[in-house]
């Protein structure tokens, strides 16, 4: 559990590569630069930030960690803050924290907006298989066009949409259930992905379906501005 935090962490707030061995290292690069590294133990894992190792065997010593992570990166290791968050009283606002704007499935992402990417199903597929238990993830090779709820709110009711109108808020995180809500049930935590994924793959095809995570940094940056 302590290991897919830290790596929803770096994948949610930082950008680099994954080197996987497919055994026991995890190695993170910007732009072919070391960021750091991970080494699995039995029951435990060490984490290696400028050359300082942080032995984690639960949670509770994650903090630690991500405060040295944080003051060793760099600016372009940082997400940036317009994928991690949007304008709530823009006319792209998403709401429910999902950005599909982002996300490889919309038609946005093609040119010609008439079909997804090419490869989306293949990519979406190396992401997401057999990486949550119980959830049979399998490949998709038909047409994916989504046109993104922002094209069809006048026409289509989004149950994401309409839950938070329902309960009375403008948005999820003003309601501050979404971590035990029905509707968030399926998400896929973004630590419980494959690993060995490009940055880019993160970007495309994780940090668009990061909706919890995306909610709680909406919320500790409305806690800031108070």
């Amino acid at each position: 559990m302590a290991f897919s935090q830290l790596l929803g962490h770096i994948r949610f707030f930082y950008v680099a590569d994954e080197i996987w061995d497919g055994k026991s290292s995890l190695v993170f690069k910007t732009n072919g630069e070391p960021f750091m590294a991970v080494e699995l133990d039995d029951g435990a894992f060490y984490i290696n930030v400028a050359g300082e190792n942080f032995p984690i065997a639960d949670e509770g010593l994650l903090e630690t960690a991500y405060e040295a992570i944080k003051k060793n990166a760099t600016p372009n290791q940082c997400r940036p803050a317009d994928q991690l968050t949007v304008n709530l009283s823009g006319p792209n606002a998403f709401h429910c924290g999902y950005r599909c704007d982002l996300c490889l499935g919309s038609k946005n992402s093609d040119p010609n907006k008439f079909s997804p990417s090419e490869n989306f199903g293949y990519i979406n597929f190396l992401c997401y298989h057999n990486c949550v238990p119980g959830v049979n993830i399998e490949r998709f090779d038909g047409v994916w066009n989504c046109p993104g709820c922002a094209e069809t709110r006048t026409t289509k009711v989004c149950r994401l949409s309409s839950c938070h109108k329902a309960m009375g808020k403008t948005d999820c995180a003003k309601c501050g259930d979404y971590h035990s809500c029905d509707i968030y049930r399926n998400c896929h935590y973004p630590g419980q992905c494959n690993l060995g994924l490009t940055a880019e793959k993160v970007t495309r095809l994780i940090i668009p379906y990061c909706a919890r995570e995306r909610l709680d940094f909406w919320q500790k940056e409305r806690e800031n501005h108070t």
